[in-house]
């Protein structure tokens, strides 16, 4: 049914009791300046935290000055194999995310959305609505410039309140995501996350909710929670590869990113090059003095490596070569993911040159599939 907001200071119920759960869908929707992404990765870094599992969605807009964007995330105590379909929990920051989204909410569902920018349509009975100021209450609580810096990590408070997470676990996460920056970063996060969390919200949501409780095993190792990206960087290294050049390019940068920053804690080395030809002709290089090399990029770059992949064949210098596939034809969707480049990298070449083609199944197929190749 429709609530209404109370006031900022009114006390908490206290006759609320949280019901068992054992999954969820969460959607944030929002755009992409809003830091939209940071608090729906703070949310599946917690699942992987306290032995959930957990399978995340996000949408990216392609364009520098940000726009509309969505973070899922579907938690549970049992084994999870997709990121789900209709949101149990839909959070709306925009008027816009509201209209875009509302559709997607499971009927019987519960819409947070943000009561200054928002104004949802009361009249629909399918839903549970729940208004938070969560701009004003952001201003409030770190001071005037914090207008559209702030609400998501607010906005997670609000959502571990109502969940029942690991304040403390979420918290610390917090302090990590932003340990190196200036000592003020990290403390006006997490009054932030504290004023979102203190926030009376049991006053407009008759129901609040708990994830059962998971026993770990004796002997159970820590669960880790990471994209495939990150998957095919650690399986590189697990699998003994130690030097790499590569140019960046979406959605293959992240990948780039993380043999930059592990490689060298192994004695190794990974090049940024000035383009794509440069970096696959380092990469040959390095295989070339007996390192076993990497290289990678999306389809339009291993378009402009193509050359260079023809003579490493020729010329019998092994490589081993990333594609982390874009929505295609030509620069397509840089910021979606397609499987559109399979035939792209069977024969894309200048006559016959032989290569093994290996295409990964899973997240976690990423991480072996990279030992394997």
């Amino acid at each position: 049914m429709p609530q209404t907001n109370p006031p900022a200071g009114a006390p908490e119920r206290a006759d609320l009791r949280p019901e068992n759960i054992n999954d969820a869908v969460i959607r944030l929707a929002g755009n992409s300046q809003d830091g939209i992404q940071s608090a729906g990765a703070f949310l599946a870094r917690l699942a992987g935290r306290t032995d959930h599992d957990v399978m995340t969605y996000m949408t990216i807009p392609a364009t520098i000055s940000g726009g509309p964007s969505i973070f899922q995330v579907r938690m549970g105590t049992g084994e999870v194999l997709s990121a789900g379909d209709e949101a149990d929990f839909l959070v709306a920051f925009y008027q816009h995310s509201y209209q875009d989204h509302i559709d997607f909410l499971k009927e019987g569902g519960v819409l947070l959305y943000d009561s200054d920018n928002v104004e949802p349509n009361l009249d629909d009975k399918r839903f549970v609505y729940v208004g938070v100021p969560i701009t004003g209450l952001t201003v409030e609580a770190l001071g005037g410039t914090a207008k559209d810096k702030g609400k998501n990590i607010f906005v997670l408070g609000l959502i571990s309140k109502i969940f029942h997470l690991d304040t403390e676990k979420l918290q610390k996460l917090i302090t990590e995501k932003f340990a190196g920056k200036d000592e003020s970063i990290v403390n006006t996060a997490l009054m932030a996350f504290q004023a979102g969390y203190g926030y009376p919200v049991g006053n407009v949501l008759s129901k609040q909710y708990k994830f059962e409780h998971i026993e770990k095993l004796p002997g159970a190792r820590d669960q880790i929670t990471m994209d495939g990206n990150q998957a095919l960087a650690y399986g590189l290294i697990a699998g003994g590869v130690r030097y790499g050049a590569g140019y960046p390019i979406t959605p293959w940068s992240s990948v780039m990113e993380t043999l930059r920053r592990e490689l060298p804690k192994y004695g190794g080395l990974f090049v940024q090059a000035e383009d794509e030809l440069g970096a696959v002709s380092i990469a040959l290089g390095f295989s070339y003095s007996g390192n076993l090399a990497i290289t990678g990029s999306a389809g339009p770059g291993i378009s402009l490596k193509t050359e260079a992949i023809g003579w490493a064949s020729m010329a019998e210098i092994p490589l081993l070569i990333i594609n982390v596939q874009r929505g295609g034809p030509s620069t397509g969707l840089p910021t979606n993911v397609e499987q559109s480049d399979l035939f792209q990298a069977i024969y894309g070449g200048h006559g016959d040159s032989p290569r093994v083609v290996l295409a990964a199944q899973t997240v976690e197929d990423c991480f072996y599939i990279a030992i394997e190749a």
